[in-house]
């Protein structure tokens, strides 16, 4: 069964769940029986980011996301690589149908601060503690299904390939397979403080070489109010390569 034909199955179901979806993309078998009587979390994906400014590694990011029966998180954690220690941390966790649940986000370096984001009605409330200790709140009018994206951990734009993969998957007319559609997708970004959109189109397949060898990989684009992001998938599914070439930036997923 190809790829687009398991997204249309999958997504012609009510129940489907974004990181299930992925799950079975990546071919990771769990018996039913298993997941009723086991509560331990289920490993969809595990590693570590590379992150490379104008050719000289900068940073690594290091990140595990978990499938639970009720929820999905993705958490993560960034160190720089030289200078002065600087370090955050994410957890970002989704419920069933891949809308947020909850996002919490922590510097512990150079300066403690954070900001988590929860769902209220109609809304989305941030909240934000700063490096002085003084605390405050700010909404944006936005729905569950908005995307919580931080400026610094790439783990997330992977979760959202995995979203855009389960729910752009157009049919063509004779029902033979269907075609990936550009898509416009709602962020928030904590941090910054402002809500904005990102397109996301599928470019096609490259053969690019990945760990010493040629593979064929799933190019996007995610385009943003800012530059330009280019993502490439695996067969596996997994985020292997980010480009950024405004900035000078490329993120790659170092061999285990």
């Amino acid at each position: 069964m190809t790829i687009h034909r398991k997204l249309r199955a999958i997504t012609s179901r009510r129940f489907h769940v974004v990181i299930m979806i992925a799950l079975l993309m990546m071919a990771t078998a769990v018996s039913a029986e298993k997941n009723r009587s086991n509560k331990q979390a289920t490993v969809v994906d595990e590693g570590t980011f590379g992150i490379f400014l104008g050719g000289q590694r900068v940073a690594t990011e290091t990140f595990v996301i978990r499938q639970y029966p009720d929820s999905s998180t993705t958490s993560s954690q960034m160190h720089n690589e030289g200078g002065s220690r600087f370090e955050q941390s994410s957890e970002l966790t989704l419920l069933p149908d891949g809308t947020l649940s909850r996002y919490d986000w922590k510097q512990t370096a150079p300066e403690k601060s954070s900001a988590s984001v929860e769902p209220g009605d109609q809304v989305l409330m941030l909240y934000l503690q700063g490096p002085d200790g003084k605390s405050s709140e700010q909404s944006f009018f936005l729905t569950r299904a908005t995307f919580v994206l931080d400026d610094y951990f790439f783990v997330t734009r992977e979760v959202l390939l995995w979203r855009y993969l389960a729910t752009s998957c157009q049919q063509r007319p004779k029902g033979e397979g269907c075609d990936l559609i550009r898509q416009r997708v709602p962020v928030l970004v904590p941090r910054q403080r402002y809500s904005s959109q990102v397109y996301i189109e599928f470019k096609g397949y490259e053969e690019l070489p990945f760990n010493g060898r040629p593979q064929r990989l799933r190019h996007f684009t995610m385009e943003t109010e800012g530059p330009t992001w280019h993502l490439w998938l695996d067969e596996k599914q997994m985020l292997v390569r980010v480009s950024i070439p405004d900035t000078n930036t490329e993120v790659l997923r170092q061999p285990k």
